[in-house]
């Protein structure tokens, strides 16, 4: 074979394998995208809760079903495609059963926003019961709310993400992949199915059969809270008609009250157990036995703060909502050596803050102190800028830093290199706020020393507030 022929096969050769690698890392990105687009689909889900949810059957017309939702979304985005299914009731003759291989869906349901309490979050289900037929009013209906929303990520789940996967550049990556998706359908939509069914109740005393039922099967409540729990009744024309009485759990219940055609009962969230119902009709004698289990759990902030300092001259507001409970039983009492002790008749304390010191926020609900349950921040002027070095991988001389300012209003003026750095400071992260921060990261290469084996790395940062700092750090330079 001719030398030509043979250096034309190697090339060939070596051209075919080239091609090879390409395809395989096509793949490669390809897969990568693809578990990226599954990891952000996870992270979505937890961005919107649905919580605070109650049956009211105060309108005979209609079933509604209150709920709230909290979460990262723009406001006036949120949308519900809500679906209620049971299984098919088959009647022949006398003889009643459920066929769960078919479904029966409701088709007269509604969401909107229910502002009679001036809540901005709080949304009503209704469903009309003259569009029900009448076999199936007393159906469990299991229920999947179909939530659609365009996301709106804040910077304490941005850092959250961060920290998990290790680098940023993955989470930004991964909010590319979120805004393209949203782009491209408009929203994200997500299922928010109920742990427990629920039963459209029609209650104008004419239902022959008798029965209390609780909406759920499981109940949180607070520790060292009181709380309360309603049950239905149905079947029975007034008060006078039925009995009620505790079976088991009396050691949980301080009180029960009996009423049309809800019920209640009582009790302080001390220790977990179930509690269980039984109901008498009068007349006949028919019985109703209904149960559910109380967990009790420790209180918990819904917007858990993050800051540990306020700064003196600045306003500040501390958001004491907390976890299942309706915000207009919470109030807030700060004191301190940094303030004048105050009680807020609000879940919202402000405060503009004059003097160094400590704050401590207290929390409480329906006048009860909740223990555990509060926060201190410390009082002080507002600091210069921080700046944060850190080598982009073992043995390089690429470098990360991080700038930070603080202060609500504040925010970087200017970066400027002075010495140690090829070249110029490429911006990594746009500034993000951080509570009552705001951070900025940019990446450099280190200059190669004169002499030694050391760089000194000098940078100047100047705030909006006029303050400014200048690094002074030298680091080892890698040939």
């Amino acid at each position: 074979m001719k030398k030509v022929e043979v250096y034309f096969l190697i090339n060939l050769g070596a051209i075919l394998s080239l091609f090879a690698i390409e395809g395989e890392l096509a793949v490669y990105m390809s897969r990568q995208d693809d578990i990226l687009k599954n990891v952000a689909q996870d992270k979505l889900q937890d961005l919107v809760e649905i919580s605070n949810v109650e049956s009211n059957y105060d309108d005979p017309d209609y079933y509604r079903l209150f709920f709230d939702v909290e979460g990262q979304y723009e406001k006036g985005t949120i949308e519900f495609s809500p679906s209620f299914t049971t299984s098919i009731v088959e009647i022949e003759g006398d003889e009643v059963r459920v066929n769960d291989e078919y479904i029966e869906e409701l088709d007269s349901v509604g969401v909107e926003p229910y502002t009679d309490e001036g809540s901005s979050n709080r949304y009503v289900a209704k469903i009309k019961l003259s569009s029900v037929q009448e076999d199936y009013l007393n159906q469990p209906y299991n229920v999947d709310l179909g939530v659609r929303f365009i996301p709106e990520i804040d910077s304490v789940t941005y850092n959250q993400w961060t920290d998990a996967f290790g680098d940023y550049s993955v989470t930004d990556k991964l909010l590319k992949i979120i805004n393209s998706e949203v782009s491209r359908e408009g929203s994200f939509s997500m299922n928010r199915e109920f742990d427990t069914p629920v039963t459209l109740i029609y209650m104008d005393g004419q239902q022959s059969e008798f029965f209390i039922m609780f909406d759920k099967e499981k109940y949180t409540v607070l520790r060292g809270l009181n709380w309360e729990i309603p049950f239905s009744i149905g079947g029975v024309n007034s008060d006078a008609d039925f009995s009620l009485e505790l079976s088991s759990g009396k050691d949980m219940v301080k009180e029960l009250l009996s009423g049309m055609p809800r019920s209640y009962i009582h009790g302080k969230g001390v220790g977990s157990g179930t509690v269980e119902v039984i109901g008498l009709r009068k007349r006949d004698k028919k019985s109703s036995i209904t149960s559910a289990k109380i967990v009790v759990v420790d209180p918990q902030y819904s917007s858990p703060s993050e800051d540990k300092e306020i700064y003196i001259g600045e306003s500040y507001v501390f958001d004491s909502r907390v976890k299942d409970v309706d915000r207009d039983r919470i109030s807030v009492k700060m004191s301190g050596s940094a303030v004048n002790t105050k009680t807020y008749n609000s879940y919202e304390a402000k405060l503009n803050p004059k003097s160094r010191g400590k704050v401590k926020f207290e929390t409480y609900v329906d006048g009860a102190l909740v223990k555990g349950l509060a926060h201190e921040v410390n009082v002080r002027k507002v600091p210069p800028p921080k700046m944060e070095f850190k080598r982009m991988g073992k043995g390089t001389n690429n470098m990360l830093l991080t700038v930070t300012t603080y202060g609500n209003k504040n925010g970087k003026k200017a970066v400027v290199p002075l010495s140690g750095i090829y070249g110029k400071l490429e911006e990594e992260q746009p500034e993000k706020r951080v509570g009552n921060r705001r951070v900025v990261k940019y990446s450099f290469e280190m200059d190669e020393p004169q002499f030694g084996e050391t760089t000194e790395i000098r940078i100047k940062v100047v705030d909006k507030y006029k303050a400014e700092t200048v690094s002074d750090n030298e680091f080892e330079y890698y040939d």
